[in-house]
């Protein structure tokens, strides 16, 4: 079943119930209020019936034509559906109101009892001809005899009103039942149709294998709304990685490639008759592009297994002392190009030693990289509010800034044929970025062209 459906017969059901139980609490306290008002009407008659008796004209033995005479007159109450009736001990009637014409009261023999001992007694009865009646039965002491006074109220009228409250609740309820199959349904599917548009699009993109198509919500940003925004925005961000992966395909191979060709190529003329001196040549030629294509390898390696998001290990590293160590190696590796220390602060982070370290040596040979013979690298550490920042700048010839965005790319170079003669696989910032985002940091950049750059990375202290 539709989840649509399911929901509205939820709703539907809860409504339901709430309504049933409302309707009865409601027919209950209304028909509570009537009955009290009947009882308040017929206390108040009994008294005028108390009232009209006047025993002081009455003979022993009781004449009881005497005493109905003496009865007030129905006329005399507001409400014509009052009933008046005199019954002696043993339930005979003695008197009653000239409106009940041939019909009585019944008498209620368990209540003659307690009447006659003083009681108030109140029951609802039915009269000979089906009607309800709410009958106040009071004791009436004439003489030497007590006789009980009937004073009945007509229930037809409430009974009525009862019928049609029970007929309105239930209507009531069954109108709201088909209001909410019906627009429940709608508003319900209305609500949910992003849904259905997330799935025909995820079906779409299984068949096609588009990754370009999207939901394209356009309503409140509710639940649903916040559903569908996220489904596009994790659609987008998976053609950005499949994109991404597919120019990471066709760049790595294009770069295993060119060594793979000076190999082949070697292999072929090693086959020849050459000279020693030739020889050699060939085999330095095959040396070199063996270890560029180890370096490339190695590079996808740790690129992998830090994109993967595992830190091996996580401990209290010393900055300072990576920096250090960093400038010593930088200054081994170029004795032409200058390594100094500008700012230097004693400052620890958690992280993986190890990371950390290749994160700052790939910016040291990126700068050297870009740096010419008697240029500057200035690796600088120093604390900025809650972040120690991390600062390796040069004065080289800069980045022009259409590259900026993308030197962080796999596989990208701002001067192909300079990044070659030094070596570079293209990878050395890619990884410094996967690192940064493998302790939760990011590394910026600041370029000026013929001035230099300034690459930073910013840590939670």
């Amino acid at each position: 079943m539709p989840i649509r459906w399911r929901l509205t017969l939820w709703f539907g059901l809860i409504l339901c119930v709430t309504l049933v139980v409302s309707g009865v609490v409601i027919y209950t306290l209304l028909q509570r209020s009537l009955n009290n008002d009947v009882d308040n009407t017929l206390r108040i008659y009994s008294n005028e019936v108390y009232t009209a008796l006047d025993t002081s004209k009455l003979t022993d033995p009781l004449d009881y034509n005497a005493v109905c005479s003496c009865l007030p007159s129905v006329d005399r109450f507001a409400s014509p559906g009052i009933y008046i009736q005199l019954a002696d001990k043993n339930g005979n009637i003695m008197g009653k109101s000239n409106n009940m014409g041939t019909q009585y009261l019944p008498v209620d023999q368990s209540l003659v009892g307690p009447v006659l001992q003083g009681d108030v007694r109140v029951s609802t009865v039915t009269a000979s001809d089906g009607t309800r009646l709410r009958v106040m039965n009071s004791p009436l002491k004439l003489g030497n005899q007590t006789l009980i006074v009937e004073v009945g109220h007509s229930l037809k009228q409430i009974d009525n009103t009862m019928s049609s409250v029970r007929w309105a609740i239930l209507g009531g309820v069954l109108a709201a039942l088909a209001l909410v199959g019906i627009s429940g349904g709608v508003l319900v599917r209305r609500a949910l149709s992003p849904v259905g548009r997330i799935t025909r699009t995820a079906q779409n993109i299984e068949l096609s294998s588009d990754l370009s198509r999207r939901v394209g919500y356009k309503g409140s940003m509710d639940e649903v709304g916040q559903l569908a925004t996220t489904f596009d925005h994790m659609i987008e961000h998976l053609e950005r990685d499949f994109e991404s992966q597919k120019h990471f395909i066709a760049d790595a191979s294009h770069d295993l490639r060119s060594p793979l060709t000076v190999l082949r190529g070697n292999l072929d003329l090693l086959k020849r008759n050459l000279g020693e001196g030739e020889r050699q040549e060939s085999l330095k030629a095959m040396e070199g592009e063996a270890e560029r294509m180890g370096r490339i390898v190695n590079d996808l390696l740790l690129l992998a297994e830090v994109e993967s998001g595992q830190m091996k290990r996580r401990e209290l590293v010393s900055l300072k002392e990576i920096l250090l160590e960093g400038a010593a190696r930088g200054q081994q590796l170029v004795p032409n190009t200058s390594i100094v220390i500008g700012r230097l602060e004693d400052l620890s982070v958690m992280g993986d030693t190890y990371m950390l370290k290749r994160l700052l040596a790939n910016l040291i040979d990126n700068a050297i990289a870009y740096t010419p013979d008697g240029g500057i690298v200035t690796l600088s550490l120093f604390r900025d509010g809650d972040r120690a920042r991390l600062e390796v700048a040069d004065n080289g010839r800069g980045i022009a800034p259409e590259h900026i965005p993308h030197i962080f790319d796999r596989f990208y170079r701002v001067d192909q044929a300079r990044s070659r003669t030094k070596g570079g696989s293209g990878l050395g910032l890619a990884i410094v970025k996967a690192i940064a985002e493998q302790h939760q940091e990011k590394v910026t950049v600041t370029s000026e062209l013929g001035k230099g750059s300034t690459f930073t990375v910013s840590f939670r202290l």
